[in-house]
């Protein structure tokens, strides 16, 4: 310690960004200047900045007792003699008990969930912090309506926000005539809500499951007015506009929608649960760069693409609550991940990266 404090502050910072999240969460208690250098809203960017290219991929599983594990599956090892792997499972806990409903998103470390009041958080599993969102004004009645989300970091404006996308049930006897999306919007840094132009497309096709996040923008599978034709739609979060992306050529345009947006390495896919075949967008935004992956041999059934292992574009990790699987593209091999110290039945909420990023409300670096 003596050591350290002979050292030039400059030196002292430059080390430290140079280490992992976890280590500096525990450097926090070495001293106050220690602390506030590593709670300072620019040593967080500065670190998720250097080590954004070397960060990895973690499964973050909601279990059927309503709590949260971490899924490190880059550290998978051989399981037993055979031909199956395994990783460790670690429950994510929090200062506080909260029911978890499910996963919204990720961005940057922190994640948007939902627990089981249908109220939203945001939260760092790697620091532990969690945040709960304002109620919006906008959202409609529960029980009349449906609702799905995006999350994701805005660039233009150094924010992070959370995309709301509602709209009746038109079952619903009480108003069987309601079909507008209404779309609203969650600046962290403002820690509120505003109504933005509802979509011109049809949102209530299909699955009802949160964006998609690439490229700045998050995507859904709609339906386009009047024609019912199957589009993939960006939002883009520094214009808060849409645009539509173009669909693979093979593919039946009116049936498109029931198929399930996911990112692989990535880039944007497309998936078809009917048939496991994986469609891949090589260079965003080009409708003639879709490449077809087709995936055999895998026994889940409702299964879907997750994430790719690290420095690995042929290993695909897929799952639904009855598991976990890796699968390797050019063998057209499946093996089955045994999760050790998790839980026996779960929902997958995706992927997350570690950093330090908080959920609290943030103050914009000029």
């Amino acid at each position: 310690m003596s050591a350290c404090n002979n050292l030039p502050p400059d030196i002292i910072e430059a080390i430290l960004l140079r280490l992992p999240e976890k280590s500096l969460g525990r450097f926090t208690c070495v001293s106050k200047q220690w602390c506030r250098l590593i709670s300072d809203p620019q040593f967080i960017k500065t670190h998720l900045h250097l080590h954004n290219r070397h960060k990895t991929n973690k499964m973050i599983l909601v279990s059927d007792t309503k709590s949260l594990y971490s899924l490190d599956i880059n550290e998978i090892i051989p399981y037993l003699n055979s031909n199956d792997v395994s990783a460790t499972g670690n429950e994510i806990t929090f200062r506080r008990s909260i029911g978890w409903e499910g996963i919204l998103g990720s961005c940057n470390g922190l994640v948007l969930a939902i627990d089981e009041d249908d109220r939203l958080y945001l939260m760092n599993p790697t620091t532990r912090e969690v945040s709960k969102l304002p109620i919006s004004p906008f959202a409609l009645p529960i029980g009349e309506s449906f609702e799905m989300y995006g999350f994701g970091y805005d660039s233009s404006t150094d924010d992070y926000k959370v995309i709301a996308i509602s709209f009746w049930d038109t079952d619903n006897e009480h108003n069987p005539d309601c079909t507008d999306m209404f779309v609203s919007v969650y600046t962290l840094s403002t820690n509120s809500w505003r109504k933005l132009p509802n979509s011109p497309y049809d949102h209530a096709v299909g699955h009802l499951v949160s964006g998609v996040l690439v490229n700045g923008s998050l995507h859904w599978l709609t339906s386009t007015r009047p024609s019912y034709s199957s589009t993939i739609i960006a939002f883009s979060l520094a214009n808060e506009k849409f645009k539509e992306i173009e669909l693979p050529d093979s593919i039946d345009n009116y049936k498109a929608v029931f198929n399930e947006l996911v990112v692989i390495g990535g880039k944007l896919c497309l998936f078809n649960q009917l048939g496991n075949d994986l469609w891949v967008m090589e260079e965003y935004g080009v409708g003639m760069s879709w490449t077809k992956v087709s995936i055999h041999g895998v026994d889940i059934d409702n299964v879907k693409p997750i994430c790719s292992i690290e420095d690995s574009n042929q290993d695909i990790v897929l799952g639904d609550e009855d598991g976990v699987v890796m699968y390797n593209v050019d063998e057209r091999i499946c093996r089955n991940v045994r999760i050790l110290g998790g839980p026996t039945r779960f929902t997958i909420g995706g992927t997350f990266v570690e950093s330090l990023v908080s959920p609290k409300c943030i103050t914009r670096i000029l």
